[in-house]
């Protein structure tokens, strides 16, 4: 199997953050017998998200995303591929209540409506759940068998999502 990883955000392009997720993708997925044949990062911009998934895809029909799954207008990642695979946004109605009942219980008052687009999943998605943080992750296939798996770019979030959730769908 051969797979790209596309690491999206600003911080990254910046240099503000080292694309330490990056580098543990390509060894977990070494370690499992995958294929990692380009690593590219992006920043917070729809168009140069969909063109990297894209350019992914031609290439070998797998990607892996890290970033762009939180709360903040620049989050793009999730919309930017729906609309690369000619899918609407739908809001995952289990999740925003699991959302709303997490906040009250941290918080002690209402999720932010910024916070509500972590439930919008692209349609006839996969969710991928997340153990360590709000953002689920996103696996998303066409109909020729090409997929993208999104990740969460928080760290530790993405390598546990990757661990419990990604890796074991490889092996599958």
């Amino acid at each position: 199997m051969r797979i790209e990883i596309v690491t999206i955000g600003d911080e990254l392009l910046l240099g503000h953050t080292i694309d330490t997720n990056g580098a543990h993708l390509a060894r977990e997925l070494a370690a499992l017998g995958v294929s990692v044949v380009r690593r590219t990062s992006v920043g917070d911009d729809a168009e140069g998200i969909a063109d990297a998934v894209r350019a992914a895809l031609d290439r070998t029909g797998a990607a892996i995303t890290t970033g762009g799954l939180g709360p903040t207008a620049d989050d793009l990642t999730k919309p930017s591929i729906a609309a690369l695979f000619g899918r609407e946004m739908t809001v995952d109605e289990e999740h925003l209540a699991w959302l709303v009942e997490r906040w009250r219980q941290r918080f002690g008052r209402e999720l932010p409506v910024s916070n509500r687009q972590q439930a919008a999943m692209p349609e006839g998605a996969r969710k991928l759940v997340n153990r360590h943080g709000s953002a689920p992750g996103v696996w998303l296939e066409d109909e020729r068998g090409r997929w993208v798996a999104m990740l969460p770019g928080v760290p530790r979030e993405m390598r546990g999502m990757l661990a419990d959730e990604l890796l074991p769908l490889l092996r599958e």
